[in-house]
């Protein structure tokens, strides 16, 4: 489905991806994990085209997609929900929710648009609570909640997540964990960046662990929990938050 090869991407002297091979397959939710400077919002924002890679190759279905502009993308069916949400502010739920299905909107599926907002609504029940009320007001969680319901209003095949749990707290992440392991049912296959390592393998069905621009390791959430140098080396501190 999606597959990534021989990656490259560097910020003028520092380079930020190397040589970076990964794959995502149908149905999967996989996790790329890692610390902060690894790379890893980087490897999303290629695939999703706000980043032009300087060699290497994306591909969706083996059709080539790098190099290509964000518009396109989203239209070849990925889709990116950002670091921090950026959901516009002043506009209600409904009209950011609205704007994700802009591309589809164009291509005359109104009707299924309309009933793909209900299922939103039935997903995310904080939302069609709050549908015209200003996204801005909306507290951090039921912000999250917004931006992904706004990524699965453009029928996404693939579901880049860049930090989910980023700045919420312990109760809410639970919660909006919840809602990223049943992602797949929707028919979106889901690539996840998160610094919660044990919370993402816990949904995952395979991870990749992204150091200094470069795929180290790759495995099941078993072999990755299974390994002692990968449990000390970057899931020892995720075990001592959890004992606190």
């Amino acid at each position: 489905m999606l597959k990534i090869e021989k990656l490259d991407y560097s910020y003028g002297p520092v380079k930020a991806l190397d040589q970076v091979d990964l794959e995502l397959n149908p149905g999967e939710l996989v996790s790329i994990l890692g610390s902060n400077g690894a790379g890893k919002s980087t490897l999303l924002c290629t695939i999703s085209g706000l980043l032009k890679p300087q060699s290497g190759c994306i591909s969706l279905d083996g059709n080539k997609i790098s190099g290509k502009k964000p518009s396109h993308i989203v239209e070849a069916g990925i889709v990116q929900v950002p670091e921090g949400r950026q959901l516009f502010g002043p506009m209600t739920v409904e009209e950011n929710l609205e704007l994700g299905a802009f591309s589809r909107r164009k291509r005359g599926e109104s009707d299924q648009i309309a009933r793909d907002m209900e299922r939103m609504y039935k997903m995310f029940p904080v939302l069609g609570a709050r549908k015209k009320q200003a996204a801005g007001t909306l507290s951090g969680g039921e912000q999250q909640m917004a931006a992904i319901a706004r990524a699965l209003m453009a029928a996404p095949r693939v579901l880049l997540l860049d930090e989910p749990s980023l700045g919420l707290a312990p109760m809410v992440v639970r919660e909006i964990f919840e809602v990223l392991k049943a992602l797949p049912e929707t028919g979106a296959s889901v690539l996840l960046v998160e610094q919660n390592a044990l919370a993402a393998l816990g949904i995952s069905h395979r991870g990749y662990i992204l150091t200094q621009g470069q795929m180290r390791f790759s495995g099941t959430p078993k072999e990755l929990m299974g390994d002692v140098r990968l449990r000390e080396a970057f899931l020892g501190s995720e075990r001592a938050k959890q004992k606190e």
